[in-house]
């Protein structure tokens, strides 16, 4: 008779491919943006970042939002939680060489990101485990699996979304590309 088991202390990251943005407008607004203000700096490394965008009835963003609320929502059914809603959203321009050093996004219960434009050799997004294993685990050379494993990576892909826990540590390595790799980040709170 097998052992009953529990997935205690999981880290889900939810992947899709949309089409419901105009990347093009997004494009144009991120530089039009990018060209009128300084950013800021918070995990970034030679790209630019926007502040916070206020753009819950920019009907630019409109679809996106309308999108994201509906996948926001159907995450947290999945795994028990309450109704969240969205707490802020912004832009990154990541030229050659830029990327995003190791952070979470600390108060969110969900966050995640949207890749406006990207492609391969752009940079990979990276989460890391948090849970110290990689001191306990023995080497295990070909045998990589959900459960030993320390670092999970996703190539960069236009119109790919990214939904993951707000506590999950992650990373995106530099761009190799002559090409900007643009991304929407944001965070979502209990509603």
């Amino acid at each position: 008779m097998a052992m009953h088991h529990e997935m205690w202390f999981p880290s889900v990251i939810w992947s899709a491919i949309i089409h419901c943005v105009d990347n093009t407008k997004l494009i144009e607004f991120a530089y039009d943006l990018r060209s009128t203000s300084k950013g800021r700096k918070v995990s970034n490394e030679g790209g630019f970042q926007s502040d916070d965008l206020f753009v819950k009835d920019n009907p630019l963003f409109a679809p996106f939002i309308n999108h994201l609320d509906e996948e926001v929502f159907a995450c947290s059914q999945q795994v028990g939680l309450p109704q969240c809603q969205l707490s802020n959203l912004w832009l990154n321009i990541n030229p050659k060489n830029s990327y995003n050093t190791v952070h979470n996004h600390a108060g969110a219960l969900f966050s995640g990101t949207y890749y406006v434009q990207a492609k391969e050799n752009q940079g990979n997004l990276y989460f890391d485990r948090s849970d110290c294993a990689e001191y306990f685990l023995p080497p295990i050379q070909n045998q990589v699996t959900y459960y030993n494993s320390s670092r999970a990576a996703y190539a960069p892909k236009t119109n790919a979304l990214f939904i993951f826990p707000g506590w999950l540590k992650h990373s995106v390595t530099a761009n190799q590309t002559e090409e900007d790799r643009i991304s929407i980040s944001f965070n979502y709170v209990v509603a």
